[in-house]
């Protein structure tokens, strides 16, 4: 009840908003109207998304919630990247960043393998998106997304280590392998290398610091070092 209150009264502060701004044409007032609902750089959607977040009460759906608000800001992220506009870009996968977080500490206060496995399948997906955004932006912003790829990924699988072993983490990365670099692992074309415990894989055709590579050193997987991405 009380969220549904709360709801029609950001409709209706949206309305008033979005009425009483001056616009020079009726298709201009349109667009940023139905932008206050759907942006993540919305003030609106940021308070509906709060409030989402605050009345959903199991930690389990909580992890949820923060999975459906990360994807908000991948689409968007695409969005500017077709835009080239690479600062919007790097607003919206800090953004990504900084909810994947918050799951991270959502999940180390729970055992449910399902629910872990669907944060697994639902990175695995993030990860495509971000191979896509980094083909239309800038180096510097590239090399950003990277690093958001690999901390996202290896939070991840230091849980999936806790709930369901080694062997369900060694799935996990192999799975972000074949987005990362299509034909790695077992099972494809490239090679595997094993080096101090660690297991470098490579793509089809490469090798150290060739395209595609990835390094998977002490539990946590990488893209190897002046590894091609995005081109």
């Amino acid at each position: 009840m009380e969220f549904s209150k709360l709801f029609k009264f950001l409709t209706f502060f949206a309305l008033v908003v979005a009425l009483l701004s001056p616009r020079p044409a009726y298709a201009a007032s349109t667009t940023i109207f139905s932008s206050i609902f759907s942006s993540p750089d919305s003030i609106v959607v940021k308070i509906q998304e709060a409030v989402e977040y605050f009345f959903t009460f199991k930690v389990e759906n909580k992890v949820t919630v923060l999975d459906k608000h990360a994807e908000k800001r991948l689409v968007a992220a695409q969005d500017y990247a077709e835009e080239e506009n690479n600062e919007r870009v790097q607003n919206m996968i800090q953004n990504y960043q900084q909810i994947k977080e918050r799951q991270d500490n959502l999940l180390g206060k729970i055992n449910d393998g399902q629910v872990l496995g669907t944060v697994a399948e639902r990175t695995v997906e993030q990860q495509k998106t971000m191979e896509v955004i980094k083909t239309m932006i800038d180096e510097d912003v590239k090399q950003e997304v990277i690093q958001v790829q690999e901390q996202v990924v290896n939070q991840v699988a230091k849980h999936v280590v806790v709930v369901n072993g080694p062997e369900g983490a060694t799935s996990f990365l192999n799975e972000v392998a074949h987005v990362w670099a299509p034909g790695t692992g077992p099972g494809g074309e490239a090679g595997v290398v094993y080096e101090g415990g660690g297991k470098l894989m490579y793509a089809p055709g490469t090798g150290p610091g060739g395209p595609g590579g990835v390094v998977i050193e002490g539990g946590e997987m990488k893209f190897a070092p002046g590894t091609v991405q995005g081109n």
